[in-house]
């Protein structure tokens, strides 16, 4: 699926035409956005074309479908026949693989193999859908308490660093789980989160607001 794209023509409906015939869709499946109405000019001279920016509608039906088909094509070199659903909120694309005797596999060594998957699907609809969009993978529920154990250990960090009025950073974290930090701290107004690092892989510091200072003599 195409991104958003600007077409021309001599009028708007021109241009519609054109982006009708580019994305293969018809009018109302499009996402019309005028950019310029264009002109005539007078005397044919000093004309403009007409502008507009096309996309084609968000469905969520053709989002699921979408996710149903890398996600079974990745899954296949693991397992012959993947067992999954997926479940569409808003931004989220939550995909929960169901193959119990193929687990250990799709999970990896601490969850390696699943995030490499999960990385990798999400770089892959960023190029076919035109929406931002993340996709969550989960096997046996192991993601889910993952990112829980995760919420505890950063909430403990958070304390430690507030009593000692120092920052304090996490250990290396992938983009999800560094949002996942970063959220499970957004309301917390005596914390500052920021990602350090190259690469990948960064930390996440945690730092109070109010710094703690050495007493002088």
């Amino acid at each position: 699926m195409e991104k958003k794209k600007i077409f021309e023509g001599k009028n708007i409906e021109v241009a519609i035409e054109e982006a009708c015939k580019y994305f293969g869709k018809n009018k109302d499946e499009l996402e019309i956005k005028v950019i310029e109405e264009g002109s005539s000019g007078i005397f044919g001279i000093g004309g403009r074309k007409a502008k507009i920016e096309a996309w084609v509608k968000y469905d969520p039906k053709r989002l699921e479908n979408l996710v149903k088909e890398m996600v079974g094509d990745l899954l296949s070199y693991i397992t012959p026949q993947p067992q999954f659903s997926v479940k569409i909120n808003n931004e989220n694309v939550n995909v929960y693989i169901e193959d119990s005797p193929n687990t250990g596999l799709i999970i990896g060594k601490e969850g390696q193999t699943i995030s490499a998957m999960e990385h990798l699907l999400n770089k892959m609809i960023a190029k076919k859908w035109p929406e931002k969009v993340y996709i969550h993978l989960d096997a046996a529920g192991y993601k889910e308490r993952q990112e829980n154990y995760l919420k505890k250990q950063v909430m403990q960090l958070a304390q430690r660093a507030k009593i000692s009025g120092r920052p304090i950073s996490t250990k290396p974290l992938s983009s999800y789980h560094r949002r996942v930090v970063h959220l499970a701290l957004k309301n917390d107004k005596d914390i500052i989160t920021h990602s350090t690092g190259e690469g990948p892989l960064k930390r996440v510091q945690i730092t109070p607001k109010k710094r703690f200072r050495r007493k002088t003599s």
